[in-house]
C-alpha cells in the first residue's frame, strides 16, 4: 500500500448569485413592493406609484405601474 498523502480541503464553488453593492446606483430597479388591499385599493395604490414615477422622470416605471392599475381595475369589474 502506498504512503497516504495529507488531505487538502478542496474549496467548493459558490453558485449563489451575489449582488454588487453598487447595483442600485447603476439603474437596477429594486424589487416591487407588495401592494395589499382590495382590487380597487390596489388600483389606487398603483396609480399613485405611477404618478410618483412620472414625477421622478421614470416613464417606463410609470407605464408599468399604470398597466398593473389597469389589471386591478379589470379584476374589480370581474373582467379578468
Amino acid at each position: 500500500m502506498p504512503p497516504s498523502r495529507p488531505r487538502v480541503p478542496v474549496p467548493r464553488p459558490n453558485f449563489s448569485k451575489s449582488r454588487p453593492a453598487a447595483a442600485a446606483s447603476a439603474g437596477v430597479r429594486p424589487a416591487p413592493v407588495r401592494v395589499n388591499g382590495s382590487a380597487l385599493q390596489k388600483q389606487t395604490q398603483w396609480l399613485t406609484r405611477a404618478a410618483d414615477a412620472e414625477r421622478t422622470g421614470d416613464g417606463v416605471e410609470a407605464e408599468l405601474c399604470r398597466q398593473y392599475a389597469e389589471h386591478w381595475f379589470r379584476v374589480s369589474r370581474g373582467e379578468d
